[in-house]
């Protein structure tokens, strides 16, 4: 086969060259006349518009297309073009029989003949429906970004990559002291306001963004040092758009949102500030801090407990108190780990265990850690090793029972002797007034000696009690009867006022009326001669309500809290030779708790008298008949 040469056949017809180029493109390409008769359409053109070249050909837009909006758009652009003889350029857009859009990028320009006088003119159209989809979805994108960043208070800046310019808002303007309104600045500008403290790691991010192969995405904390000498902290997020250029991706446009945390940074150093202290705290505390997860692995600890156990900070991770304790006393410390964590409320407990081949004893103070869903994920203890003091308490109990027992001993014979006295008939005046006085004496000491045994007993847990049901109008009465006498010697009135009808109780009939006894003696202690003790039975719902009230000296208000702690005395000096051991109420409190019973005490004040009350709970209806 020949080669053809330029100047024959095909090529030597420009018109058949332009016709077969016009039928091969995928461009639209048509001629109209000057009424806007189509003279001309290529495949493209009648594929598009879903017509034959017969249904086409010498007609115009409004005449075949479907949609009149749009022939008499088009014919409206056609008439410019041809009134005016210039080319338009324009975007427009079709609609389908389907209910979608096809936009096209249109250029139509003058047809003239030999003369120059326009006849018609010639169009040539691009499908651009996927570009302008991309755009639509882009500047929805965009729009629904910048809503958002309006929305949480930030401040904008659009960065062209390609002209290398910012494009900041008014409020960005303003933030970083570059003007009071929306302005564009050089990149530089930007980079220039970066704490110089901050430039490598701000620029270093940055260049990880514009990687073609990342997200485009940055979030970043940064200073900014303004020219008035300003320091602020900004949160910064940057969205990098990228578009392909010759097969490379490249940055084209970035999309920044800054919002002022100088505040923010601020409380945030504060927090680790307090959480440094909290750990140094922990860390130097003599006592033992420690937490426990749910399933009772360690997974914190202080030095002094790593200390006590011999474990490094490493070793401490995952153990468990069966591996330190061994089984037995590991059984213990899981009971009250398992009771704050089902309860969700902290806990005070003594805690005995076989530790280092001893007995050890532990206050611990137990309390449930909670996460950020209100959901308990661990147990955390303060523990602190009281051994000894357990130690010296149980030697304590010893000696007051030893002391009590050794002072019993020459009792009996003291009151031995004092019946043999008072046998003897007739003594002079001064030998009878010496022996009641030894008597009173020997009873006040008998009570003493009484209550230390009492004191030892219930320390020791020993003390035995015979529950019963009784009233306590007989318990009142054996308590007045023993008290009746001193309080006859003292001068003063005793007033008992009981309900119509009884009201029983179960409990111990002799340590009740030890109860009530103790509290009309200690009124009697600190009512002066004349004075008034009423003691008064009620009854309130389900319990028994017992007052003991004096017109006495009174109970300061700071004493208040500690009338019913061991040893403890009040500081009248008016009554400091009869305030005793300080151990009767501790009895009586006691008493009341041993018999499922409360006790208050109440006082006005210096001089305004007391009063102490006690709570019973009442025999159910159906309980069996009291002992008379």
């Amino acid at each position: 086969m020949s080669a053809i040469r330029p100047g024959q056949g095909f090529f030597a017809d420009p018109g058949l060259l332009a016709q077969a180029i016009a039928e091969a493109t995928d461009d639209v390409i048509f001629a109209k006349d000057r009424d806007g008769r189509y003279q001309y359409a290529n495949p493209a053109m009648l594929a598009a518009v879903g017509g034959t070249l017969e249904e086409v050909m010498g007609r115009t837009d409004a005449e075949f297309m479907s949609d009149a909006a749009t022939a008499r758009r088009v014919m409206e652009n056609d008439a410019r073009v041809l009134a005016t003889g210039m080319v338009l350029e324009t975007e427009e857009g079709v609609p389908l029989p389907d209910g979608k859009v096809k936009y096209w990028l249109t250029r139509k320009m003058p047809l003239r003949d030999a003369g120059g006088e326009v006849i018609g003119l010639l169009g040539i159209a691009r499908d651009i429906t996927q570009r302008k989809l991309a755009e639509s979805q882009r500047d929805a994108t965009r729009l629904k970004l910048e809503m958002g960043i309006q929305a949480a208070g930030l401040v904008m800046a659009d960065i062209d990559y390609l002209a290398n310019l910012n494009h900041i808002s008014g409020e960005l303007a303003r933030l970083l002291e570059l003007g009071e309104g929306p302005t564009t600045v050089p990149r530089q500008a930007i980079f220039d306001r970066i704490h110089p403290e901050d430039r490598d790691r701000y620029l270093q991010a940055i260049a990880r963004t514009l990687e073609p192969s990342g997200s485009g995405h940055l979030a970043i904390d940064v200073r900014a040092l303004l020219p008035s000498g300003t320091v602020r902290w900004l949160h910064i997020r940057l969205q990098i758009v990228f578009e392909d250029f010759e097969g490379e991706r490249r940055p084209v446009r970035g999309i920044c949102a800054a919002r002022e945390v100088t505040a923010e940074m601020a409380a945030e150093r504060k927090l680790r500030t307090a959480q440094r202290l909290t750990e140094s705290v922990i860390e130097g505390a003599g006592a033992l801090v420690y937490a426990k997860d749910l399933q009772g692995r360690y997974i914190l600890s202080n030095q002094a407990w790593r200390r006590l156990h011999g474990l490094s900070p490493e070793a401490v991770q995952q153990v468990t108190d069966d591996q330190i304790f061994g089984p037995e006393s590991a059984a213990v410390l899981d009971a009250n780990d398992r009771a704050v964590l089902e309860s969700g409320e902290p806990m005070l407990v003594q805690e005995r265990v076989q530790f280092q081949g001893r007995q050890a004893v532990f206050r611990s103070s137990k309390f449930p850690l909670y996460d950020e869903n209100g959901q308990v994920y661990a147990v955390c203890g303060v523990s602190t090793d009281i051994t000894d003091v357990v130690e010296a308490d149980r030697r304590k109990d010893e000696f007051i029972a030893t002391l009590a027992h050794e002072l019993r001993n020459p009792l009996a014979p003291i009151r031995t002797g004092l019946e043999i006295l008072r046998r003897v008939g007739e003594l002079p005046p001064t030998a009878s007034r010496t022996r009641d006085m030894m008597e009173r004496q020997l009873a006040h000491l008998v009570r003493l000696v009484d209550d230390l045994l009492d004191v030892s007993r219930v320390s020791r847990g020993r003390l035995e009690l015979r529950f019963e049901p009784v009233t306590l109008d007989r318990v009142l009465a054996d308590a007045l009867e023993a008290s009746q006498p001193a309080i006859d010697a003292a001068g003063q009135q005793l007033v008992l006022d009981l309900p119509p009808a009884p009201l029983a109780v179960r409990g111990d009939l002799t340590r009740l009326a030890q109860v009530f006894g103790n509290l009309v003696n200690n009124a009697g202690k600190y009512t002066p001669a004349g004075g008034r003790i009423e003691v008064r039975l009620r009854r309130e719902g389900g319990e028994a309500v017992v007052d003991v009230r004096d017109n006495g000296t009174g109970i300061e208000a700071g004493m208040l809290p500690h009338v019913f702690d061991l040893f403890a005395q009040g500081n009248n000096p008016a009554h400091a030779g009869q305030a005793g051991l300080g151990i009767g109420l501790w009895l009586v409190r006691k008493l009341v708790d041993l018999h499922r019973g409360t006790i208050t005490a109440h006082s006005e004040g210096r001089g305004r008298g007391s009063t102490f009350s006690v709570r019973l709970p009442l025999l159910e209806a159906s309980a069996p008949a009291p002992v008379p």
